[in-house]
């Protein structure tokens, strides 16, 4: 039985969002956490689960992109995750 149309993604643009911010903006979101947990945490438990850790949060905020409708959306809590990640990492550092 076939998808009804009218739940199926219509523009281009919004089917070009999504893949690239499940792809792009998941895998840069999933590495500055894991960076950011090696910095607060133990670094080499952290570095030997982030292997296997790093797939599993990328396929799950993979998943989280096509539970949202909009992309910019998805793109907005995908860069706010990762200014926190990236401050997390920078005050990290400087301690």
């Amino acid at each position: 039985m076939p998808a009804n149309k009218k739940y199926l993604i219509s523009s281009p643009w919004t089917k070009t969002g999504k893949i690239i911010a499940s792809i792009l903006g998941a895998w840069l979101v999933s590495l500055s956490f894991h960076m950011a947990l090696a910095l607060w945490i133990d670094m080499k438990s952290v570095l030997v689960t982030s292997a296997y850790s790093i797939f599993i949060v990328w396929s799950l905020l993979m998943l989280v992109v096509y539970w949202i409708k909009s992309p910019w959306k998805v793109w907005g809590i995908f860069l706010l995750s990762l200014i926190i990640c990236i401050l997390a990492i920078y005050f990290g550092k400087t301690l």
